[in-house]
């Protein structure tokens, strides 16, 4: 490349060519020209009750079992269809598995005195009788951090049915491994009703914050990464879809976040294998189901620690895969296109689920 009559080096034009691309990539982005959609798979809602509802996704093609997806309470669900070409559902659909997709929608005053059994008796019951219903056959159920949790307590509680298959992921076990945030509740330093808000829940803001508190320099990172790549449209993207995600939280169910932090953390009823919750004892030795515990070694919400001894207190003893991943990056990015959906896809095949 010449300037006025001056031959200019390559890595100088390089530069020129990175710094053109980023602040074209950068204005679009900001004027809401370029920002990518996200929960974008083409989907029916099959079923609703209250805020809760469930979508179904089609494959299509395939003989896969039908999967039923359960996300956690803390985050909006669109994190299992993050974006075109990063979505774990389009990767499954791929697989060969009709979908369906739990979302506990954005809970208000009314849900404000629900318990942690409404969850696991009532909605994935309900989600999952429909999902029965639909498909004709019984699903593979998976669950990520809260939501395996609610999956989890579901399956100890003798349903009529179990499923074909149970998959959790990050799911918390043993409570006292959790960090710094699990201590303080757990010393009584913070009562969980101190952090409800005059609608009876947890607001948005008070959970975000909370996040933070585990990696203060999180978004920080995030959006020096995004900046970094700004020359890298597809990049970009991607970081800001995922940024979005993280700062879209809703309000957590205040009888639920009471009861977690008493049973669950303080207690530390999860780790013993038997909690009663709703006047029902679940027992986790009483599922039957072909089991997977997957979690990630650079997991800062859910440590490993406070996730492996899960594996040997489902029945009678069921599989782990450790990969290489954090908490989100389980469900997103490479760590999922390349760990965590074949991880689920091979040891289905292995159970001949």
């Amino acid at each position: 490349m010449k300037a006025l009559g001056v031959e200019i080096p390559e890595a100088i034009t390089g530069r020129l060519d990175r710094t053109r691309l980023r602040a074209v990539n950068g204005l679009r982005l900001l004027a809401g020209l370029d920002r990518p959609g996200v929960g974008c798979t083409p989907h029916t809602v099959v079923w609703s009750d209250g805020r809760a509802t469930m979508r179904r996704y089609r494959a299509g093609v395939g003989n896969g079992s039908p999967i039923l997806l359960v996300p956690s309470l803390v985050n909006r669900s669109y994190i299992w269809d993050l974006r075109p070409g990063d979505s774990v559902v389009e990767l499954l659909i791929a697989a060969g598995h009709d979908v369906y997709l739990l979302d506990w929608g954005e809970p208000d005053a009314r849900d404000a005195s629900a318990s942690m059994s409404r969850y696991t008796d009532d909605y994935l019951q309900q989600a999952f009788d429909r999902t029965v219903e639909l498909s004709g056959e019984v699903p593979i159920v998976i669950g990520h951090c809260f939501g395996g949790l609610i999956a989890l307590l579901w399956a100890a509680s003798n349903p009529p049915q179990q499923p074909r298959a149970l998959i959790t992921i990050a799911a918390p076990t043993n409570w006292s491994e959790m960090g710094p945030l699990s201590w303080l509740t757990q010393q009584g330093r913070i009562e969980p009703e101190d952090i409800l808000d005059d609608t009876g829940n947890v607001p948005p803001d008070a959970m975000l914050r909370a996040f933070q508190m585990i990696r203060p320099l999180g978004d920080v990172t995030g959006y020096v990464t995004m900046i970094d790549r700004l020359h890298d449209r597809q990049a970009t993207q991607a970081i800001w879809a995922l940024t979005h995600w993280a700062h879209d939280h809703v309000p957590f169910p205040g009888g639920v976040f009471v009861e977690m932090i008493r049973v669950l953390n303080r207690d530390n009823a999860l780790v013993t294998g038997k909690v009663m919750l709703g006047g029902k004892l679940r027992s986790l030795d009483s599922i039957t189901t072909p089991f997977l515990n997957i979690y990630g070694t650079t997991d800062h919400v859910t440590p490993p620690a406070s996730v492996a001894p899960l594996t040997a207190l489902v029945g009678t003893g069921g599989d782990e895969r450790v990969l290489k991943a954090g908490h989100v990056g389980l469900l997103v990015g490479g760590s999922a296109r390349k760990k965590t959906v074949p991880a689920i896809v091979e040891w289905l095949a292995e159970k001949g689920t």
